[in-house]
This record gives C-alpha cells, sequence and structure tokens, in this order.
C-alpha cells in the first residue's frame, strides 16, 4: 500500500491533470504526449540503441505537435461510430483503428522524423518504404488488442493517454529484454575469440568449438535483430524507432592483432568486463 502523503500527491496531480483537460483538452494532450513521447525515447536509446541526445528532442517536438493532434482528431472520429449493437461497434472501431489509421500515422511518423533529420525527399521515400511494412506489422499485434480493451472500458479523453501508456510499457519491456540479450552476445563474441586463439595457435580440435561458439554469437545477433524490429509496437502510440531500427553493417569482432597471443590478451580483457564499449554490441 502507498503511504498516505504518496498518494495525497498523487490523487492532486491527478486531479490537476483532468481539470487541465476538461478546460483546453487539446494543449493537455499535446503536452503529455510529448513528455510520453520524449520517455519512451529515453527508454529506448538507454536500453536498446544508444544516446542520441537530438533525436529526443525531436521526437518530443513530434509527439506534441504532430501525433498528439493527429490522434486527438482520429479518436473523436472514430467514437462517432455506432452500428447496430455493441458488438458489431466494437469490431468497426477497431478494424478502422488498424486499417486506416495504423498506415497512416506509420507513414507520418516516418516522413515527418525523415525530414526532421535532414533528409532530402529521396532518402526519406527510401526509409519509408524499407521501414513501413515491419513497423505496422508489429503496431497491429500490439495495438490491435489494447484498441479492444481502449473503446470498450476507457472513457474518450483517456484513450489516446491509455494508448500511449502501452507503448511506453511496450519500450520498457523490449528494453530488459534487449540488456538480458546484450550479455549473451558480450559472452559469445568472447567465446568466438577464445575458440579462434586456440585454433590459430595449432589446436586443430577447438575447430569445433570455434564452430559452436560462433553459432552462438549468430544468435544473439539475430535475437538483437528480433528486438529492434519489435519496437514497431510503437507505430500508433509511444513509438520510438517502430521496426526496423538501423542495423549494423558489420559483425561483432575484435580489432585483428599481429599475433594470437595480443589477440587472446585482448578478448580475456573483453569477456571479464563485458562492456559495450569493450565489446562492439550491434548499433549500440
Amino acid at each position: 500500500m502507498a503511504p498516505p502523503a504518496a498518494s495525497g500527491t498523487f490523487a492532486r496531480a491527478w486531479a490537476a491533470y483532468l481539470r487541465q483537460l476538461a478546460a483546453r483538452p487539446l494543449r493537455t494532450k499535446m503536452a503529455t504526449s510529448a513528455a510520453l513521447f520524449a520517455v519512451g525515447d529515453c527508454v529506448a536509446q538507454f536500453g536498446i540503441e544508444g544516446r542520441r541526445p537530438i533525436r529526443f528532442a525531436r521526437m518530443a517536438f513530434y509527439g506534441g505537435t504532430v501525433f498528439a493532434p493527429l490522434a486527438h482528431t482520429w479518436l473523436g472520429l472514430v467514437d462517432r461510430v455506432r452500428l447496430a449493437s455493441p458488438a458489431k461497434t466494437l469490431a468497426a472501431r477497431v478494424a478502422l483503428d488498424q486499417a486506416a489509421w495504423g498506415p497512416f500515422i506509420v507513414f507520418v511518423f516516418w516522413t515527418t522524423n525523415g525530414f526532421l533529420e535532414g533528409k532530402t525527399p529521396s532518402e526519406v521515400r527510401r526509409k519509408v518504404e524499407h521501414a513501413f511494412l515491419p513497423s505496422w506489422s508489429k503496431a497491429v499485434c500490439v495495438f490491435a488488442p489494447t484498441q479492444i480493451i481502449n473503446f470498450t472500458w476507457v472513457p474518450l479523453q483517456h484513450r489516446l493517454l491509455f494508448v500511449q501508456s502501452v507503448g511506453l510499457g511496450w519500450n520498457i519491456y523490449l528494453s530488459y529484454v534487449n540488456n538480458i540479450n546484450n550479455r549473451r552476445l558480450a559472452a559469445a563474441a568472447a567465446e568466438v575469440a577464445a575458440a579462434d586463439v586456440g585454433f590459430n595457435a595449432g589446436a586443430g580440435a577447438d575447430n569445433i568449438t570455434a564452430r559452436e561458439a560462433r553459432q552462438r554469437l549468430e544468435a544473439a545477433e539475430r535475437r538483437k535483430r528480433e528486438i529492434k524490429d519489435e519496437e514497431g509496437g510503437g507505430a500508433t502510440g509511444v513509438g520510438t524507432r517502430m521496426g526496423c531500427a538501423r542495423r549494423a553493417d558489420t559483425a561483432i569482432t575484435p580489432r585483428v592483432r599481429a599475433t594470437s597471443g595480443e589477440r587472446q590478451d585482448e578478448w580475456v580483457r573483453a569477456s571479464r568486463e563485458h562492456s559495450p564499449d569493450t565489446i562492439r554490441h550491434l548499433d549500440l
């Protein structure tokens, strides 16, 4: 149970939020959306992709000035859908949301952020072509069930906050999973190096060990790519990278030294530290 003081503070903050929401609904949603986009991007940067402060500002700007007004308008429009029964109404709203809003907002996200990054129209077009389908497909998996709950039980004025909160939770979950996988990447990379050192020194039996170690490393790299793709869950919510995060073009390899002894020393230090600065993780 929360302490009374903490409960009272939260209650007062929530009451103040509700007053602002009633008096200035769009402005309040814009401020809330900017904050949640910024927090979601921080989660992704610290837990998934590495720190890029300028993107934090872009995401806050996008969430507050682009996403929030569009989402506010859309949720108001879809609430007007009324069919013969509550079940049919719900089915129609969810179908419209995923078939019309989902593709639209994925396109808007990649286009807007592409231009904010200073990309040319042709670069933005290529980015949209590359990212659109993975982003939308991941968003459907996460936000179709979310919208069923949203349209059934959540009051209209709170629906944007609810869907963005789910997106934030999705990013936190992905960051947790990714941090676990980072440890596996570090251990697998150290195993590959140790096996290579043994093989290069003339221990032919270590060839099997090297092969097995590389398989473990490749499995960890695949999982890393899958985690980055799953960021697509945020396409209609807090969304940071929304699938198709930047791919690394190189594998995790040590700096090649002149002798196997020097390589071994380098990887012994790396395996002890398990640091992203020592063992170059994918795109981190």
